[in-house]
């Protein structure tokens, strides 16, 4: 088996290349190590597997690179939240992940991401206080880990403002007002703990899910209810294959983690790949 690493050492874990092909090779396997910035080369190699060590940002590159080059992608999660391996029920570690990546008979899920105005995700975007979450827990995650997310998140709901956005699904306006919150779901998983209720990865369909404004009061106990798809009262959800959210004024996205300035977007399915995952998963997005 000839397996193509791609390692981003920036992430949460902070592992560099030679650990991770050390827990990899043997048994007639070969592993040739790619920089993140050439994931590409690295999907069209001609190796049987594309493997991945990173945060969710990373993971969103290789997601699309193994999407269009058609081979497997094994996940070893390396950030801070990893989100997406919740979702897909992959463990939390590169140790105990890594089995999965190198198992000549593990399961493949075919799974879809999402590309917002052509950069690709594979959890959710979003815009108003998950901004300024991500902001606010930039600092901390090397200290707190994923628990950084749940402090950005609380200082967010005490401080942070509602954007003006319009949203259309499919063509159709689904919601023209003030928003706490937009958020666009591929897998649906965020903040550590957040699944949104109607995310699939298993279709092309993404979910808008828009928190509108209101009380700052309510906006702690809305948060606790999203856990795992929990209650979503007092939002509005839709699903389709292609979401436009214009604000106003622009505002900036967060990507995954990552904060961007993206400002009006279309959002279009992306996909699928096909991810490797152990057997038996059970992830929070199926």
């Amino acid at each position: 088996m000839q397996l193509a690493l791609v390692v981003n050492p920036r992430s949460g874990a902070g592992r560099n290349a030679d650990e991770i092909v050390a827990l990899l090779e043997g048994d007639g396997r070969s592993v040739a190590t790619f920089e993140l910035d050439d994931v590409d080369a690295a999907a069209a190699s001609g190796a049987d597997r594309l493997v991945i060590a990173g945060g969710d940002g990373s993971i969103g590159c290789a997601f699309e690179a193994a999407a269009r080059h058609g081979v497997p992608l094994a996940v070893l999660p390396a950030g801070t939240a990893n989100d997406f391996a919740r979702a897909m029920g992959i463990p939390p570690s590169i140790e105990q992940a890594a089995p999965t990546a190198v198992d000549p008979d593990a399961e493949e899920r075919a799974v879809w991401g999402g590309l917002i105005d052509g950069r690709p995700f594979v959890n959710v975007a979003s815009i108003g206080l998950g901004v300024y979450a991500a902001e606010q827990a930039a600092p901390m995650k090397s200290l707190l880990g994923p628990v950084a997310y749940g402090v950005g998140a609380a200082v967010a709901a005490f401080r942070g403002r509602y954007a003006r956005a319009r949203v259309l699904v499919d063509g159709e306006e689904v919601f023209d007002g003030d928003a706490w919150q937009v958020l666009i779901g591929a897998s649906g998983s965020f903040g550590g703990v957040a699944q949104l209720p109607l995310s699939d990865p298993d279709t092309p369909e993404l979910e808008a899910f828009v928190l509108p404004s209101g009380p700052r009061a309510s906006l702690l106990r809305r948060a606790w209810g999203m856990r795992h798809g929990g209650s979503r009262g007092g939002v509005q959800v839709s699903q389709g294959r292609e979401i436009v959210v214009d604000l106003d004024p622009d505002r900036q996205w967060n990507v995954d983690g990552e904060v961007l300035d993206l400002g009006d977007v279309t959002v279009r399915p992306l996909g699928p790949a096909r991810v490797l995952v152990p057997p038996g998963a059970q992830g929070d997005a199926r």
